[in-house]
């Protein structure tokens, strides 16, 4: 995918807050009365929604304080303020609350909404309140430029594959006042994934609420789902208030329980044995170019697969697998650039692998240009795969499970020639087979643990991690 810069970043923010939920944030963080001399801000504005939530509240709040016509609009231009980095969506937000405004009889507001970018700002006051809905843009997206800048500037962002989400969020938070108070809509990932152990300790001094909307979908054509996390900065508790809206629940968690992962259910150990003392689980290779790699349309005689109008060595191709494959019964192959000798990893050397397999060596470079865009191994070589960790256990008999668990969980016993290069793979460490590890994994325990555990993706569908897998108890 390509990465983004500045400009496609704005043309990814374009999904905006529904009315209710811009509604909502405002009840969480009490922006109800008394509201003159409050400043608020919205720092990802769009065309207005929730801007429009907060100038009708002010504005009826200043009238039952009796304040008149003059006040209100002098309120409004010292204790709002609205960013925006989209020219068009600035103007049609700014055309929204002058609109409004009207309405009240409130003529000229000079707004303080600005379209700039929200953290290039440098704020001369701090807010009261800071609420909104950030852009929601993977690690993959965002421009190597400005990665560097935020992994700089942020704690959030400093190591690993961050969400550009996590840079406002704590924007936002170092905006605030010593009694300010922040509700933000934001992706539900953020409690379980594992490259938010950051921004989650940032977070959890001042967290007080948080509104899980589990499956549910909050905005209707995104993938993402979604929660409401809400913080004072005058109130360093020692627990949250956990709702789960989805289920109708509602939990007080103690905030030192909330350790690597964001746990809100006690997980129940349905056994004594953990998984990871028996079996290992570990992510499955990672060629980081699939598409140079697996080879899913062919034909073949005893020296050659045949594909794409080129010939591959039979010698250096195995039986590839992913979850979705092997369940359709899919037949696979995959260019292995390595062998075992005696049982262990066998890495060729470029002379080698160029002198012994042409044809592959043709076909790779057929790819060269996708293969060297790759985010590899420092010490991968140009027809290796990315990344290499998974590759020395997987020469044995393994449990194929896809990291992508809806509704329950389906696993495949692979044999030892088999590279399974998606989804997480399972060997034994001796004492139990396989066919155990099968039985636990696709149990109904099992499954209740990654309800639990899982981080959710996609509607009701959960990711898993190896980790997740090898700390179940059975």
């Amino acid at each position: 995918m390509e990465e983004l810069g500045q400009e496609s970043i704005i043309d990814k923010c374009q999904i905006f807050t529904p009315d209710k939920y811009a509604a909502e944030l405002l009840d969480y963080v009490g922006y109800k009365k008394k509201l003159f001399g409050k400043k608020i801000l919205e720092n990802s504005c769009g065309d207005g929604s929730i801007l429009k939530a907060i100038v009708s509240r002010y504005i009826k709040s200043l009238k039952k304080e009796e304040k008149n016509i003059s006040e209100i609009k002098k309120g409004l231009e010292r204790d709002v303020y609205g960013i925006e980095l989209d020219k068009v969506h600035y103007e049609n937000c700014l055309k929204s609350l002058n609109d409004l405004a009207l309405s009240h009889g409130i003529k000229g507001v000079q707004w303080n909404i600005l379209n700039k970018n929200t953290l290039k700002m440098d704020w001369e006051i701090k807010f009261d309140y800071i609420v909104g809905n950030p852009p929601y843009i993977s690690y993959k997206e965002i421009g190597k430029g400005i990665r560097k800048e935020l992994k700089e500037k942020y704690k959030s962002c400093s190591e690993g594959n961050f969400d550009y989400c996590y840079a406002f969020i704590e924007e936002s938070l170092n905006c605030l006042s010593d009694t300010g108070k922040f509700a933000y809509l934001i992706p539900n990932s953020i409690f379980k994934n594992v490259f938010g152990r950051k921004l989650r300790n940032v977070i959890l001094p001042s967290l007080t609420k948080i509104i899980d909307y589990k499956s549910h979908k909050v905005f209707k054509n995104a993938l993402t789902t979604s929660a409401v996390i809400v913080c004072d900065k005058n109130k360093n508790k020692r627990d949250i208030n956990y709702l789960d809206i989805e289920n109708n629940k509602k939990i007080k968690i103690k905030k030192d329980e909330l350790t690597e992962k964001w746990v809100f259910e006690k997980i129940e150990n349905s056994g004594i044995k953990r998984f990871g003392d028996f079996f290992n689980a570990s992510m499955c290779v990672a060629t980081l170019c699939n598409k140079a790699f697996v080879i899913k349309k062919f034909t073949e005689d005893n020296q050659y697969v045949y594909s794409n109008d080129m010939k591959i060595e039979k010698k250096i191709i195995k039986k590839g697998a992913s979850p979705s494959g092997v369940k359709n019964q899919k037949e696979e192959y995959i260019i292995f650039p390595y062998d075992y000798l005696d049982g262990e990893l066998y890495k060729y050397s470029q002379k080698e692998f160029e002198e012994n397999y042409p044809e592959a060596t043709k076909y790779l470079l057929s790819h060269l240009i996708d293969l060297e865009k790759r985010d590899s191994d420092k010490s991968a070589k140009w027809f290796e795969y990315g990344r290499s960790q998974a590759l020395r256990h997987l020469h044995t008999e393994k449990l194929l499970i896809s990291s992508l668990i809806t509704d329950h969980v389906e696993s495949y016993i692979l044999e030892e020639d088999y590279i399974p290069y998606s989804g997480i793979y399972i060997v034994t460490k001796g004492e139990l087979s396989l066919h155990r590890a099968k039985e636990i994994i696709e149990s109904q325990e099992f499954y209740k643990y990654i309800k639990k555990i899982g981080k959710n993706a996609n509607g009701k569908t959960l990711k898993i991690t190896a980790k997740d897998i090898n700390n179940y108890y059975f």
